[in-house]
């Protein structure tokens, strides 16, 4: 099956999936600001492709944090440098 739309809608489809493209991509680098050295829990689990409970399992297994108060800070050569010790 085929469907044949006017170029006004083609048009129009294409700057909505643009538009929702480049809001997403702002989102993304506005809350994964994965440039600083220094990585929040969402954060750090994005680096490392894990879920949050794998992640407090890491840090019970001795995955280094920086606790500042109530907040954890994972520093992203201490998390290199840990998981190349895991071997």
């Amino acid at each position: 099956m085929q469907v044949i739309l006017p170029d006004e809608q083609i048009n129009q489809i294409q700057h909505l999936i643009s538009e929702l493209i480049k809001k997403e991509i702002e989102i993304r680098l506005n809350n994964n600001n994965l440039n600083s050295p220094f990585l929040n829990k969402q954060q750090a689990c994005q680096y490392l492709g894990i879920s949050n409970n794998t992640l407090d399992s890491w840090i019970k297994q001795g995955l280094p944090t920086i606790k500042i108060g109530k907040t954890i800070r994972f520093n992203k050569e201490a998390i290199n440098s840990w998981l190349y010790s895991q071997n």
